[in-house]
């Protein structure tokens, strides 16, 4: 009985339907490279398999399960590639797993949520500061949600806690990655040109602060600069000598009343 040659996509489809997890094409090689050593009569043709050669037949198999409208469809995410239902198919697997209707985000939420993935990694002040009202309670409500988590900490005083999305948020919205994201290329373009226009300006202010004027230095043995007679009897308001006089008249007349009291 001849051996049947099973072709790669089968083999390929197998390996992420029976996955526990999503798969990553690093991982399906080193499925094939170790079944080939172990069992190299059967599955010897595709052990040494090039990761080019998987990535096309995985795109192979993703158009192929789409027009085939079979309710299933191979999606790869940040963790790799598996299997999830048609979106179409909700309502009655839902039912069948007795999950209820999904939890819908708000118009709160789902901005808060965008200015995080677009934004991140971003603290709560800076959250605030762009929407202009408080965020705990949406913050909090999107962490239960599991559609984004704690990233770490800023260097600003209080070290604040930074936010980023997660991989749920990727597997929910169909993104492989966060640069998937439409128009975040732009965005970070914007980003990095208005933070080059923030440093010019600061440079800029700093080449035309004014310059602190040194101290006039005086040579040894130079004169000392004149300074101003301070009775100056070309100045109109000096009463310098006006004082005076008006003393010495004072001076005389007291004498004259002396005068008189010892002629009496």
């Amino acid at each position: 009985m001849e051996a049947i040659q099973v072709e790669l996509k089968q083999v390929l489809g197998a390996i992420i339907f029976a996955a526990r997890q999503p798969l990553t094409v690093g991982a399906i090689r080193k499925v094939l490279q170790e079944t080939a050593e172990v069992n190299r009569e059967e599955a010897g043709v595709y052990g040494s398999v090039k990761e080019s050669e998987l990535n096309a037949c995985l795109r192979q198999l993703q158009t192929e399960c789409e027009t085939s409208k079979t309710g299933v469809h191979l999606v790869e995410n940040a963790d790799g590639f598996r299997f999830q239902s048609d979106p179409t198919g909700g309502p009655w697997v839902r039912h069948m797993l007795n999950v209820g209707k999904p939890t819908r985000l708000s118009r709160p939420a789902l901005e808060t949520l965008a200015i995080i993935a677009y934004r991140q990694p971003i603290s709560r002040a800076e959250l605030e500061a762009v929407r202009g009202v408080a965020v705990d309670h949406v913050i909090r409500m999107l962490m239960e949600m599991q559609l984004i988590k704690i990233v770490g900490r800023s260097e600003l005083p209080g070290r604040p806690m930074l936010y980023g999305t997660t991989t749920l948020f990727l597997e929910h919205f169909g993104l492989k990655e966060v640069k998937d994201l439409p128009g975040i290329a732009e965005l970070s373009r914007m980003d990095a040109l208005r933070q080059k226009q923030e440093v010019n300006t600061k440079e800029a202010a700093a080449t035309v602060a004014p310059a602190v004027e040194a101290p006039v230095e005086v040579e040894e043995g130079s004169a000392p600069a004149d300074k101003p007679d301070l009775a100056d009897p070309s100045d109109p308001t000096d009463l310098s000598d006006d004082e005076d006089d008006e003393d010495d008249d004072d001076d005389e007349e007291d004498e004259d009343d002396e005068d008189d009291e010892e002629e009496e």
